[in-house]
């Protein structure tokens, strides 16, 4: 029974800054790669805050899986910190429990994390990926928003120049309106003057609307007189109000349909990437083989093959140096030219099949490695869940310091460590200069080993910081020396 309130103590200690931690990661992370990242695109296009709240929903949902480790290390130093500073953690020990069995309660949820984790990241992600990605190349494709400025005509209206001269505070009021229609395709034909007016958007924004008081309205006219002979005309309209309607269709922001984006590796389960990079290996080793065959029976020997004598083609376990050294020695000078001609073309000929080549490998290989980089990047996080957690757990029992202060600082650097590893060998593996699998997972590797480290030092009750423990075993075989 005790045991139980004491796990049910270190769970509700470990909770609340594992929660707080990421949600303040996945904010700092928020503003880094989507506001800042993308701000240029959502500024003057006229969005709607149903499209922002989607696509921000959909970002924070792509983010949680990045921030879910440096909340498990965070979250477990300040845990076992405020235990050990309150010297909680000295009276479990003394009452018998050792450092595996405090830790259990909490491992135990880690691993229920690193397990929802990898649920999310394989079935829930996907979808969200693709959602995100659909939504905000809709939104970086639409068009800015309509923003007239006083005394300056405004051309980004198909068919449409528009000129205001003053609007009112509200902005809907307009004076000294001037308009010029080129809808059309004649040039200023068309031509509309107006000393004040009112702007309003039709109830699907597909056009604005304009009302113009006490103006007037200009058409040139081309009226035929005789064959061959054109006589311009002007019309001209005095209105006391007249209302223009400005077709903006292209500003609305139009939806690009979904299925043009699935083809991408995060927008896939590991089912689907496993199925996607087969086929690629396959279409690559299919390339091979047609390479081969093309080296075989197109590439060598084809001109001698066309122009070689009877008497050469019985030379077969001949040097072929020597055979084609004879054979070439038989022909006059506009032969050989006509034989080096041909030869040359070959050569150019082949070189650009294998221009070619090469060209469709590395994107080959490119998209291979990609789709491999995501399968192991949606299983990688489960386990950094769990080796962060015997990195930050015993850390925190050894530093004995709870809070926000050093145990925020200690937790920082660690994560600055494992995220800079992480980006680092992930660029290394998407161009290819180390695998993908070794690529994704030597960050974990490299983490590995600290966290035994920690771990025995905690178990232990060492001094983390006591150099002297760790060189002593020289002062000891000096002694034993003397």
């Amino acid at each position: 029974m005790h045991l139980k309130k004491l796990h049910s103590l270190t769970l509700k200690t470990f909770i609340p800054p594992f929660v707080l931690t990421l949600f303040v990661s996945v904010f700092l992370f928020f503003l880094v790669q989507i506001v800042i990242t993308y701000l240029d695109d959502f500024i003057g296009k006229g969005l709607s805050f149903i499209d922002l709240i989607t696509l921000f929903f959909y970002a924070w949902l792509t983010i949680i899986p990045q921030c879910i480790p440096l909340a498990v290390l965070l979250g477990s130093i300040m845990c076992y910190g405020s235990l050990a500073e309150n010297y909680e953690l000295a009276a479990m020990k003394s009452s018998g429990l050792s450092l595996f069995q405090i830790i259990k309660p909490v491992f135990m949820f880690i691993i229920g994390l690193a397990l929802l984790t990898f649920v999310f990241n394989n079935f829930i992600l996907p979808v969200v990926n693709l959602k995100f990605s659909s939504l905000l190349y809709d939104i970086r494709q639409k068009k800015p928003s309509v923003n007239i400025k006083e005394g300056i005509f405004y051309n980004k209206l198909d068919n449409y120049s528009l000129r205001v001269g003053q609007k009112s505070k509200n902005k809907d009021t307009l004076k000294d309106i001037f308009i010029y229609d080129h809808s059309a395709k004649m040039g200023n034909v068309v031509q509309m003057y107006a000393k004040t007016g009112k702007i309003t958007t039709t109830a699907d924004s597909s056009a604005i609307v304009l009302v113009l008081k006490n103006g007037n309205r200009y058409e040139e006219l081309n009226l035929q007189e005789n064959i061959g002979k054109k006589k311009k005309t002007l019309s001209q309209l005095n209105y006391k109000e007249l209302q223009v309607n400005l077709e903006v269709e292209d500003l609305k922001m139009k939806r690009t349909d979904e299925g043009q984006f699935k083809h991408g590796g995060e927008m896939m389960n590991v089912w689907q990437l496993d199925s996607v990079a087969d086929s690629t290996k396959r279409l690559m080793n299919k390339r091979f083989i047609e390479l081969n065959r093309q080296s075989k029976e197109y590439f060598y020997n084809r001109i001698a093959q066309k122009n070689r004598e009877p008497d050469t083609i019985k030379a077969k376990n001949k040097n072929p140096i020597v055979v084609m050294d004879t054979f070439i020695s038989k022909l006059n000078k506009e032969q050989k030219d006509k034989l080096i001609e041909g030869a040359l073309n070959q050569v150019r000929s082949n070189a650009s099949y294998i221009d070619g080549f090469i060209n469709n490998f590395k994107n080959d290989s490119a998209e291979y490695n990609s789709y491999l980089i995501e399968w192991h990047k949606k299983i990688v996080v489960s386990f950094a869940c769990i080796v962060l957690f015997f990195v930050g757990a015993p850390l925190g029992a050894i530093i004995k310091k709870g809070g926000l202060g050093l145990p925020v600082v200690v937790a920082v650097l660690f994560f600055l460590l494992y995220f800079i590893l992480t980006d680092a060998f992930y660029v290394l593996a998407i161009d290819g200069t180390v695998a993908p699998w070794l690529g994704m997972w030597t960050p974990v590797f490299i983490f590995l080993p600290i966290s035994v480290f920690l771990t025995y030092k905690a178990a232990n009750d060492s001094a983390l910081f006591d150099f002297g423990s760790y060189f002593g075993w020289i002062y000891k075989f000096k002694k034993k020396k003397t």
